[in-house]
């Protein structure tokens, strides 16, 4: 039996298969590199016959995994890369703005910190929109939820195995990050941000807006009421 590997780095795409290959050739190498002991689990929202092939020209590598849903949702996609995930920790990581480098030094992070979860900060914003946006749903959460975290939707985050068995979350859309954070701060675990630049966003558009944002909210207060 192949032995199970330290790290679980669970990559959600939609509509990006124009830059899927760049992306996990890069993260590939970075982590070759490291040392570290890995798998990458490519999460795909649905999926044409073209997103196959270009899938097969990254699958080379046994620690390529892929997973494929009908349905989209930031959720479904963490939570499938969850249920395949065999790593030590597991990592789940906007795959359109993390850089490797940047994803290499926060799991050297969780390497020290055990029991801990590590997650990234952002300290800048694209646009000024998702700049206001983010300071009010974090505002809001902190209202809401009381969770000590100052940016709860930001990724990587890094959750030893064990620890999120614990939590065991069930959130299919963007309400995944706060439940996973409220989940946490509930329960003692440790939390620690690590503050980094994200990148330009490779393609694709954000799907961040008010409306998102208000839907984000009423995700907020389903957690407060049912867990």
């Amino acid at each position: 039996m192949a032995m199970s590997p330290s790290f679980t780095i669970i990559l959600p795409f939609l509509r990006q298969t124009d830059h899927m290959t760049d992306v996990v050739n890069d993260f590939k190498e970075r982590l070759s590199a490291s040392g570290l002991s890995y798998e990458i689990i490519i999460v795909m929202n649905g999926m044409s016959e073209l997103d196959r092939e270009k899938i097969r020209t990254v699958e080379e590598s046994p620690r390529i995994l892929e997973c494929t849903l009908r349905e989209r949702g930031w959720g479904r996609a963490v939570l499938a890369g969850m249920r395949e995930a065999r790593g030590e920790y597991v990592c789940y990581t906007n795959s359109a703005r993390t850089g490797s480098h940047e994803l290499i030094r926060l799991l050297t992070y969780a390497v020290v910190s055990k029991d801990t979860i590590v997650k990234a900060t952002r300290v800048e914003r694209e646009t000024k929109m998702r700049k206001w946006i983010s300071i009010a749903y974090n505002v809001l959460n902190r209202l809401v939820l009381k969770t000590p975290i100052w940016d709860v939707n930001a990724t990587p985050k890094i959750i030893p195995k064990k620890v999120l068995d614990l939590l065991s979350p069930t959130s299919l859309g963007d309400s995944i990050d706060a439940e996973i954070m409220y989940k946490a701060f509930r329960k003692g675990i440790p939390i620690v941000e690590i503050p980094i630049r994200q990148i330009e966003r490779k393609s694709g558009k954000s799907t961040t807006n008010w409306m998102s944002a208000l839907k984000m909210f009423i995700g907020l207060l389903y957690i407060r009421r049912n867990f």
